[in-house]
């Protein structure tokens, strides 16, 4: 294969950025003994600065699969062999066993059944909860995982596929338990430095420290302000984000990295003679453990069914196995792509918003130039934009019509009004599992609102509106990000006649169940 990087693929980034308005981008690739990188457009706005093979982004969720790599490390390891067989780590351990006092669920029975493998294969039944944590009190690993005893379950264990990060934090945090090292350490010594990743951080405490003394640049991520398939979409305007720190969710998606180091990662799995995996390790890595349901994006272009291993998707593609994975966080996104049968990977990353949807389609046409097929017949990488598109359509669709699933009857009911004034119900409720919520009176759309900026690690806003009675309709977003999600909620009204707790619906995917906020003030 010569280079991907043609005259023809840099129209095609071009006319991709101009689509997406997406600044910068880095990719990588490695076809056999070869290996090419390339970085596109503006790491930086002001001053600008160029994007080059080693410009620092985040890689998000693609840290899964290093964090899987170091567990496989440490079983193999000296310090795990020689324990007596029944207290070595496997994958089929529980996680209660490994840090009894600190992983615990709201079901007794499920905390003692829940296996490492089940934590880092997307089965525990756990949803999302993505707002439970990164505030005063959750924001380091162990925190967050004794903070899920707090949190409701939604599926049965090993039942269903259900995306969830606070499980790989937990698996982060029992092997910074195991080694006695935190995890950046560990990666750093059982994977980073022996494949020659000199330029890949753990959290943005790490990266900084070298964006200091050794004039790294890290990418500024950036959010286009309009949705893709709005009519004013053109109007929008792009909007910097504050970096990240996300060491809080650790294993989960904090690495920080560029294309040089991650062509280098990508290939310690196409040929395990160069780096610390073994043959047997990436086996077991590659060994699904759960079926993504046939709705998921993730089935998108891919054929059949996809499934999950550890920290890897795993899917068919013209007759290819491939293993991947998405990244994605406030202002960027990554992916990386492998398919072994031809020594072949992809990877890019991005510092816009949802650029692992946008930008996947040039990593499809570049596997598509490696596995032969003519350039004239190449179509996926329209199939996989329009996808995008479509995905979009279906979240402006959902957000449109979700007032009336939310309150199917609103037309018809009889109108009560709040039994205390609007500004009665600021004030500061506090959940065990999701921390505070602090209540303002604001203005939106000339419509008085309650106001609250969530102190989590995803800086999400909430503006709760009066429906009826003691009942509310909330919309969620961030600041700059147009994506947004309505819930419903309900206040309470105590007997001293003052607001006494807020429930809100704050995990979409549980939409009936309300997380009780109690005042307290």
């Amino acid at each position: 294969m010569a280079s991907p990087f043609t005259t023809a693929f840099d129209k095609l980034v071009d006319e991709s950025f101009k689509k997406w308005h997406i600044p910068g981008a880095s990719f990588a690739v490695v076809h056999g003994a070869e290996t090419w990188t390339k970085g596109y457009g503006l790491a930086q706005q002001d001053p600008p600065k160029a994007v080059e093979s080693n410009t620092l982004f985040y890689g998000a969720s693609t840290t899964k699969a290093q964090l899987c790599a170091a567990w496989a490390l440490y079983m193999s390891s000296e310090a795990n062999q020689a324990k007596p067989k029944s207290e070595q780590v496997t994958w089929t351990t529980p996680l209660a066993d490994i840090i009894r006092d600190d992983f615990v669920l709201s079901d007794p029975v499920r905390t003692l059944q829940v296996t490492l493998e089940d934590a880092v294969s997307h089965r525990t039944g756990l949803p999302r909860h993505e707002a439970s944590y990164g505030y005063e009190g959750v924001k380091t690993p162990k925190e967050v995982t004794r903070n899920l005893r707090n949190l409701y379950l939604h599926n049965e264990l090993r039942t269903t596929f259900e995306y969830c990060n606070t499980p790989f934090v937990a698996a982060s945090h029992a092997l910074e338990t195991l080694t006695g090292k935190p995890l950046v350490d560990y990666l750093r010594e059982t994977l980073w430095s022996p494949l020659g990743m000199n330029d890949t951080y753990g959290g943005y405490g790490d990266a900084s420290a070298a964006v200091e003394k050794e004039g790294a640049i890290l990418a500024k991520g950036t959010v286009w302000s309009k949705l893709p398939t709005s009519v004013d979409e053109a109007d929008g305007h792009l909007a910097e984000e504050e970096y990240m720190d996300l060491s809080e969710v650790s294993g989960a998606g904090y690495v920080i990295s560029c294309a040089n180091d991650y062509a280098k990662w990508m290939r310690c799995w196409l040929d395990p003679s160069s780096g610390p995996l073994d043959d047997a390790m990436i086996k077991e890595l590659w060994t699904p453990r759960s079926i993504v349901q046939p709705n998921e994006v993730y089935n998108e272009l891919f054929e059949g069914l996809s499934a999950y291993s550890l920290g890897w998707f795993v899917s068919t593609y013209k007759g290819h196995m491939l293993y991947w994975h998405t990244g994605g966080l406030i202002g960027g996104g990554s992916y990386v792509l492998l398919c072994p049968d031809i020594q072949f990977g992809v990877t890019f990353f991005a510092n816009v918003q949802d650029a692992s949807f946008k930008l996947k389609g040039l990593a499809i046409e570049i596997l598509d130039a490696a596995l032969g097929i003519p350039e004239a017949t190449r179509t996926e990488r329209t199939l996989v934009d329009q996808e995008a598109v479509n995905l979009y359509t279906k979240i402006v669709a959902k957000a449109a019509g979700a007032r009336e699933k939310l309150f199917p009857s609103e037309l018809e009911m009889q109108k009560v009004p709040l039994a205390l004034p609007l500004k009665a119900y600021a004030g500061t409720f506090v959940n065990i599992g999701y921390g505070p919520l602090n209540l303002t009176v604001a203005q939106e759309e000339d419509i008085d609102v309650l106001k609250c900026a969530l102190p989590g690690t995803w800086r999400n806003d909430l503006l709760l509106q009066h429906v009826n009675a003691e009942h509310w309709i909330v919309s969620r977003s961030s600041a700059s990000n147009p994506w947004r999600a309505l819930l419903r909620a309900e206040s309470k009204v105590g007997s001293d006649g003052k607001p006494q707790a807020w429930g809100v619906a704050m995990e979409p995917a549980m939409p009936d169940i309300l997380t009780w906020f109690e005042r307290t003030t």
